[in-house]
């Protein structure tokens, strides 16, 4: 039995040049987008194409380490608040990119960058921990790394699903790379996690954790994912626990090896989820962040379309593992993805967002299947041309992911109603507000700018976002208002407006254009121009 990795020089080449290659293929719509952005004259893309909306928060965090800050507080709401320990991951990124030299933007697509890498690095070495075979190393790589489901297909058969692999970018790790770090970074750990409790939990591995065989990284990898993705720490905590429990009531004891490995995954982490616990039920505006974070699954088809092809290859070896529950692989595995999947239904509002990692048992079980039952039908002659099909057919989805952003890019007003872009005016009033606004100044503004504007400026804004603005339906009606001239009021309870954007029209998040005039009937009631650029006005408040 295997209880070591060895993995071949030629074989890191192999992954370290695929890798490169992915990233290439990551990078390259955003190259693209930025070289037509230099010749665009209405329109400015905002630096992100997957996620937008959230990523602008995400630079938002890297903006406040880059002023120095530790601790994270909201930005897309107008009420101060103190920094706290949350959201480090973006944070640190921010003080990184203080120390050497670069932009919110730039540190943000570096680390996505780095932090995929680190990722295919990651899946290749737990293929190679749990197989000595070439081939199926190389398999369960290629499955991870770019497999999708059958969302595409769900798409055009217009079932009216939201499968996780078109609109769930945690779920899918190709997807993933493509939308932020703090997610391929996550599925890393996890990766390497499973790579130390599949040695861990194999029959003769009794060795107690030590410095040297794992016990340090199997702690330090429980604490980092606990703090850049608690949602993908507590599918696996589970799991693990789990495994316990059921070794526990085959054997009729307590597996102490086992107990005492995660244990040191799980206890070092659970300051962190105390704290973060703690957080969002006694600070009144985390509460309220919470509360309006809602991601639940939905329909259970949105995991049948969105892994598709992963389900009916892998389910060989899921009928396999249930009867026989093999301690070698097989049985942590079979009670991860069964844990996980419960868990995607669990009373929790961020149901959809424990999906992550969720691919993982699923693909060494489609894997699995592939060598021993599925290829063991056909000729040894075909077996590579096989492989190849397998691999592509799990594509499509992948491509669509990649491809929808960048093609809703191409067109200004689709690029604005999905957060992409903004009129060319507004990006300069931002980069005024970024100069001359006093830090935590507050801004009144259209609910897609607003979305921008404490990404590129140390501003607040009464609404910017769905979940990141406390109270946000409220604050939402308070701009609409405003914006109608139904209330010019610009003082309310708890806060101020410092300044006051308008300007042209823009395609907001319901699909709607608004045109507002200068002139509209709030604006003599607001204050004095202090900045004009072109259609863009904006107007300090008077105290």
């Amino acid at each position: 039995m295997r209880n070591r990795t060895e993995i071949a020089p030629a074989e890191w080449r192999w992954v370290v040049v695929l890798g490169a290659l992915l990233l290439v293929i990551l990078a390259l719509p955003y190259l693209y987008v930025l070289v037509q952005d230099q010749t665009a004259t209405n329109v400015r893309f905002m630096g992100i194409l997957a996620n937008p909306r959230d990523g602008a928060t995400y630079l938002a965090k890297i903006g406040q380490g880059q002023r120095g800050a530790w601790g994270y507080s909201l930005a897309h709401t107008p009420e101060a608040a103190s920094g706290t320990f949350i959201q480090v991951f973006y944070v640190a990124l921010g003080q990184l990119a203080r120390l050497i030299g670069f932009s919110a933007l730039a540190m943000f697509h570096l680390s996505r960058l780095l932090t995929s890498f680190a990722m295919f690095l990651s899946i290749y070495y737990l293929g190679a921990t749990i197989w000595g075979k070439l081939r199926s190393r190389r398999l369960f790589f290629g499955i991870v790394a770019v497999g999708s489901g059958l969302g595409w297909l769900a798409l055009l058969l217009l079932l009216g699903l939201r499968p996780v692999d078109l609109y769930v970018p945690e779920a899918i790790p190709l997807y993933a790379a493509y939308t932020n770090p703090h997610f391929p970074l996550s599925i890393a750990f996890l990766a390497l996690l499973a790579a130390q409790f599949v040695v861990v939990f194999r029959p003769g591995g009794d060795a107690p954790p030590t410095l040297r065989n794992g016990g340090a990284v199997v702690a330090i990898l429980g604490v980092l994912l606990a703090l850049v993705q608690p949602q993908a720490w507590l599918p696996f905590a589970v799991a693990v626990t789990g495994y316990i429990a059921l070794q526990t009531l085959r054997t009729r004891t307590l597996p102490r090896h086992d107990f005492v490995w995660a244990a040191l995954m799980i206890i070092p982490a659970l300051p962190i989820l105390l704290y973060d616990l703690l957080l969002i039920n006694s600070d009144v505006l985390y509460a309220s962040w919470n509360a309006q974070n809602q991601t639940p699954s939905g329909n259970p088809l949105n995991y049948a379309f969105g892994f598709g092809l992963f389900w009916i290859i892998a389910a060989p070896g899921i009928f396999r593992a249930t009867r026989r529950l093999e301690r070698d692989g097989d049985r942590f595995m079979l009670v991860w993805l069964i844990t996980n999947m419960l868990l995607l239904y669990a009373p929790f509002n961020l149901q959809r967002r424990l999906v992550i990692g969720l691919i993982i048992p699923l693909a060494y079980f489609a894997a699995r299947s592939l060598e021993e039952t599925w290829l063991a039908r056909v000729r040894p002659t075909r077996r590579s041309f096989i492989t190849a099909l397998v691999v592509a057919a799990l594509l499509p989805s992948s491509i669509l992911a990649l491809f929808i952003p960048f093609a809703v890019s191409m067109n200004p007003v689709s690029a604005q109603q999905n957060f992409i872009a903004l009129p060319r005016d507004y990006v300069s009033a931002i980069q005024w507000l970024k100069t001359n606004a006093a830090p935590g100044s507050v801004v009144l503004a259209l609910p897609a700018v607003s979305l921008w504007i404490p990404a590129y400026s140390s501003a607040r804004v009464v609404y910017g976002h769905p979940f990141e603005t406390v109270d946000a339906a409220a604050k939402r009606e308070i701009v609409d208002r405003f914006y109608s001239g139904q209330d010019c009021t610009v003082r309310f309870a708890g806060f101020s407006v410092s300044y006051v954007l308008t300007g042209p029209r823009v395609v907001d998040e319901d699909g709607l254009t608004r045109a507002i005039d200068p002139t509209f009937p709030c604006a003599g009631k607001v204050g004095d121009v202090v900045a004009r650029f072109d259609t863009v006005t904006v107007y300090r408040v008077r105290p």
